[in-house]
């Protein structure tokens, strides 16, 4: 991320054990990184039925994330 600009959003390398346990992470992630790399906006993301929790968890993430990264003017 710059000043202005979402330039790419990724997991952490996750273990084995998280792998297996959430196989629809990585997918998840790919899909929501590149809905709102496009968009610049985490407004309107879309994700199928089969991967709604995982999705909502890893959105509300990066949404967490790029408030902490929001530049202060002061």
């Amino acid at each position: 991320m710059d000043s202005d600009h979402i330039n790419s959003i990724a997991l952490s390398p996750l273990s084995d054990s998280v792998e297996t346990m959430y196989p629809l992470m990585q997918s998840s992630m790919d899909n929501i990184s590149e809905q709102i790399c496009k968009t610049q906006s985490t407004d309107n993301i879309s994700y199928s039925g089969e991967n709604q929790y995982t999705a909502t968890m890893l959105l509300n993430a990066v949404e967490d994330a790029l408030d902490k990264a929001v530049v202060s003017d002061e």
